[in-house]
């Protein structure tokens, strides 16, 4: 057994790279597929199947295969989460029987996803030291963000939001999902085009070409898309990048720094362009999301169904919230996100101590006041009232620790970080990836995005880690993408 061990381990070297880039390259294709099978009703589509086996495997392969430094922490951990999912499920059979128990199932496996996906890329990088390439990001990136131009231009795309009629989602199903993802992995997108132009030559015009479709795809999905999310922190990124760019030709103004500040700046100026010549997303905030901000009766009756109203009105948190003023706009600012929350928070305060620690899951329960099934769309708020403090704490404080520990890392050398655009945008989307799972969810309990949150951390940690063994630099250094 020890030998047959030993000997995957050793194979794991030559082929774990190219299986997990492949894997990687291939979410776009199971989020079409996804999107295509939703459509045709399909109830357990390709996504669902291929990311449950993967979950599957990379538990598997981290317990029983990996053999790396500080594995027997993760093994407390792990033990710990598996042992609260235990007590979880125990608490939902005691509330509904077994019933309520696989009613909960899909919503587990889909929240957990996470954190037995980061045990295995942890082990795999502590081991072998792999990592899943800025390229294959990059790729991945511009891949999700040329469905929705080629689905905008051959008039074959959903709708992003079928209640409001704006949004080009291409043959995706889950718009906020795939923003989210776009989110992430279009400044990749970016760093990598912005590598590949100065190197482009005659022979290789198709490069520049490729480049310069992945710059422009990502431009029209920021857009097309029609969420606030990918616009906004795409064009953060195009913003703040063309100021690195500025001052890296600036200090070395070279050939190919005047190639990137220009590329940037161009591609800053036509996501601006876009947006107020023709993007559905300027028309959802015109005609829609504004109006909601100031309490059009007739946007709020149909943004807002008879259910749903029902199930709020009463609980602690509406009153409060129509009770203020300034939660009020606040909440109208997150989409009502608090409101719609409301009946799983009331349910979540009115239980006892089991419901606090354990969570009340996410199907509904006769001796529930309410119904529960609303999706709560902040991932620490849904974390909390799903899987209670129990929860919360072995899930969602490990991740904020990381979060707090890159930023003090960041600014240790700050000089030496700054330098490296790469570095950059490996914080930059992980930071972005923490403030989007705070303020719209759809991140850590969403598995075709938690592992693009998982791939981008360890790119940051990577980078780190390498750039802490170097010596401070004693003198300037000149800029590197």
């Amino acid at each position: 057994m020890a030998n047959l061990r030993t000997k995957i381990q050793d194979a794991s070297q030559s082929w774990l790279p190219p299986v997990l880039a492949v894997y990687i390259l291939c979410q776009p294709l199971l989020d079409v597929l996804t999107g295509l099978a939703v459509q045709a009703g399909i109830p357990v589509t390709v996504g669902i199947v291929i990311r449950s086996l993967f979950m599957g495997f990379a538990f598997l392969y981290a317990v029983f295969i990996s053999d790396f430094p500080g594995k027997k922490r993760w093994m407390i951990f792990i033990g710990a989460l598996i042992a609260y999912l235990v007590l979880f499920m125990a608490y939902m059979l005691s509330l509904g029987g077994l019933s309520l128990c696989v009613s909960n199932m899909k919503d587990v496996v889909k929240t957990f996803f996470f954190p037995f996906v980061l045990f295995f890329f942890w082990a795999i990088y502590r081991q072998y030291g792999m990592l899943v390439s800025v390229r294959t990001i990059a790729w991945t990136g511009a891949l999700y963000a040329s469905v929705i131009p080629i689905s905008y231009i051959t008039r074959t795309s959903f709708l992003s939001y079928a209640n409001s009629g704006y949004g080009v989602g291409g043959w995706f199903y889950a718009a906020n999902e795939v923003g989210c993802i776009l989110a992430i992995t279009g400044p990749f997108t970016i760093l990598h085009c912005l590598r590949v132009l100065p190197d482009v030559t005659k022979k290789t015009w198709w490069k520049g070409a490729l480049a310069v479709w992945g710059l422009l795809a990502v431009s029209i999905s920021a857009n097309f898309l029609g969420t606030k999310i990918i616009f906004g922190f795409t064009t953060l990124y195009c913003a703040v990048g063309f100021v690195w760019t500025l001052w890296a030709m600036r200090r070395d103004p070279g050939r190919a720094h005047k190639i990137q500040a220009i590329a940037m700046g161009v591609i800053l100026l036509v996501t601006l362009v876009i947006f107020l010549i023709n993007s559905p997303l300027k028309r959802y905030l015109n005609e829609v999301y504004f109006k909601l901000l100031d309490n059009d009766p007739e946007i709020t009756t149909a943004s807002w169904n008879e259910e749903l109203q029902t199930a709020c009105r009463g609980t602690w948190l509406y009153e409060f919230i129509d009770s203020h003023a300034l939660m009020k706009r606040v909440d109208q600012i997150l989409s009502r996100r608090f409101i719609s929350a409301s009946p799983a928070i009331q349910v979540y305060t009115d239980g006892g101590i089991l419901a606090k620690l354990l969570g009340i899951g996410y199907a509904n329960v006769p001796s529930y006041s309410r119904n529960v099934h609303y999706m709560i769309e902040m991932d620490p708020l849904s974390i909390l009232i799903r899987h209670g403090i129990l929860g919360f704490v072995l899930y969602y404080v490990p991740y904020l620790a990381f979060i707090v520990w890159s930023i003090v890392q960041f600014f240790k050398r700050p000089a030496q970080r700054l330098g490296s655009l790469s570095c950059c945008t490996a914080l930059y989307c992980t930071l972005a990836g923490c403030a989007i799972s705070a303020i719209a969810g759809h991140v850590l309990v969403a598995p075709a995005v938690a592992i693009f949150i998982i791939i981008v951390g360890m790119q940051f940690l990577d980078q780190l880690q390498t750039q802490n063994k170097l010596p401070k630099p004693t003198q300037k250094v000149p800029p590197a993408l």
